[in-house]
């Protein structure tokens, strides 16, 4: 008998140990093995002062888990229960919940991707960021007036706009949490120009030195800064009046030629920047407005750029091709003519107006 009772409370202590096991090592599969598909992808935020339990809670209500029980332990037995961090996170079916909680408790946070294209002004940069929730716009614009990179800029932009530093928020695709603090946002995009513009002003300088002849811009009696700004200006009318690549150093050239006879650069994208209207076309009105950006009643360059011009425009403006043209004008098949003729353009001018009439009749 008593034997016989030692054999029963073993087989009974052996299938309880076989049975916690058994689920001990069903649930350390299931928390190492991926949770879900490769089509299974969504977002979660987690908000400031929600701890393990309220985590564990939102994951299993996601499907990721299926109890908490197993999440807690792991948080606890690792000392990560009060080190997991706010956030927005990316969760894919191919991660584990053990990958999932190290994604937590490290903060890989899911990154947005940002585009600012080239030729957005401060305010629409601002209002993109919004849009990704990125930052609030206000936020952004506030921290772009605390900045004065060129601090000898003087100028009243019609936009809520920071003119001392618009045209160095380099326009590109930018990977960066929701809610990332507007200084980060400014300070990424600033970074980027400086390198990006670094390297361009010593490609020029070593051309420069090929060519034995100063670009434009270049002076021995004024600061990097200075000249750097003249460069960002005119990149910033190249962005708008351009549309392909290779005519943006000709482009370029005309304005430079301008400059050096002391012609006003007649840019019709100044006006419109004046207007904040892109898309109407200009009367002769238009360009008489009163600003010190009207680029038909003052000679050369505006006081500060209209836009955040992009690598192109900015090597453009840097070294601009060599040529004498003095105009240039958008056909409307998006061919753009180039001359040092004032008839020859007038003539394309009123070809092209021409064109447009008859097209506009047969509608």
């Amino acid at each position: 008998m008593g034997k016989k009772l030692v054999w029963i409370i073993a087989t009974i202590i052996f299938v309880v140990i076989a049975a916690v096991g058994l689920l001990a090592y069903r649930e350390y599969h299931i928390w190492t093995t991926p949770w879900g598909g490769e089509d299974d992808v969504f977002t979660v935020e987690i908000e400031e002062g929600r701890n393990a339990r309220q985590i564990a809670q939102i994951l299993m209500d996601k499907g990721v888990l299926h109890n908490t029980n197993m999440f807690l332990v792991m948080a606890d037995l690792r000392g990560l229960g009060d080190k997991l961090k706010a956030g927005e996170y990316q969760v894919k079916g191919t991660q584990s919940p053990y990958d999932i909680l190290d994604m937590l408790a490290t903060g890989s946070q899911f990154y947005r991707s940002l585009v600012i294209p080239e030729g957005f002004n401060q305010v629409e940069i601002a209002q993109r960021c919004a849009e990704m929730e990125i930052c609030s716009a206000t936020g952004f614009l506030a921290e772009c007036r605390s900045r004065d990179i060129f601090q000898f800029v003087i100028a009243q932009p019609p936009l809520e706009i920071n003119a001392a530093l618009e045209g160095i928020l380099f326009p590109d695709t930018y990977y960066l949490f929701k809610n990332t603090p507007p200084i980060k946002v400014v300070d990424r995009m600033t970074k980027k120009f400086e390198q990006i513009s670094s390297e361009l002003v010593q490609e020029a300088r070593d051309k420069s030195k090929e060519r034995g002849v100063p670009w434009w811009w270049e002076s021995d009696n004024a600061s990097l800064a200075v000249q750097l700004h003249k460069v960002v200006v005119l990149a910033s009318i190249i962005e708008k009046e351009a549309h392909q690549s290779e005519d943006r150093p000709l482009v370029a050239s005309v304005f430079v030629n301008r400059i050096k006879k002391e012609m006003p650069l007649q840019s019709d994208v100044t006006i419109h920047y004046i207007l904040n209207d892109w898309n109407r076309p200009l009367t002769i009105e238009d360009t008489k407005i009163n600003s010190e950006y009207n680029t038909y009643l003052n000679p050369g360059l505006p006081p500060a750029a209209i836009c955040n011009p992009g690598e192109e425009s900015l090597r453009a403006a840097m070294m601009p091709a060599d040529s004498n043209y003095l105009y240039f004008i958008a056909m409307n098949d998006g061919d753009v003519k180039f001359t040092s003729s004032y008839d020859e353009f007038i003539n394309w001018k009123n070809q092209m107006k021409q064109e447009r009439r008859i097209r506009n009749a047969s509608k």
